[in-house]
């Protein structure tokens, strides 16, 4: 059974676009049944993005209700930081990329690197809206990325129609 690690920005963009809380709880309710069947999980770092947003928003308050067990270690793990270690050599040393997207891709914030070595070291696969774009040099892509390490990327709706009903009840 696979087990996948979510990107903030499936959690943003659900909570401002198609699964808003007020009229689409059932996407959130999956999400947590995933995670009580040890499906679906995310990284420490995504948890800080999306704890950072502004009082009252209801994505955050969500998250502060999620067991702490939704988050994977992802800095205090030295297995993650090894490969973490060699995502930031490549991206560094890489001659495709610009200095700007190579140093966006190594901020302190940035979540991306740290959900490729979790998912590299614990055998996750990533959900996300990003798409592959091998072209781009002003951004290191998420699925790019991820795909030099042998890390898989999923688009959050695959994910969707592989473990939802039309009424987002879980399927294994």
């Amino acid at each position: 059974m696979p087990k996948y690690l979510f990107d903030s920005n499936v959690f943003i963009q659900a909570k401002n676009l198609h699964y808003r809380f007020g009229f689409c709880g059932g996407f959130w309710d999956w999400v947590e049944a995933g995670h009580d069947k040890h499906l679906f999980f995310s990284v420490k770092k995504v948890q800080a993005e999306l704890n950072s947003g502004k009082d009252g928003d209801e994505c955050k308050a969500w998250v502060q209700k999620l067991p702490a067990a939704f988050f994977v270690n992802d800095t205090s793990d030295k297995a993650v930081m090894k490969v973490y270690a060699d995502l930031m050599t490549w991206a560094a040393t890489s001659t495709h990329y610009l200095p700007a997207a190579k140093a966006e891709f190594a901020g302190v914030k940035e979540a991306d690197p740290f959900l490729i070595a979790v998912a590299k070291t614990h055998g996750y696969t990533i959900v996300t809206h990003e798409q592959s774009n091998p072209q781009k040099k002003n951004k290191i892509p998420l699925p790019d990325a991820a795909a030099h390490f042998g890390v898989t990327t999923a688009y959050v709706y695959d994910v969707l129609s592989q473990h939802a009903s039309s009424t987002f009840k879980l399927k294994v």
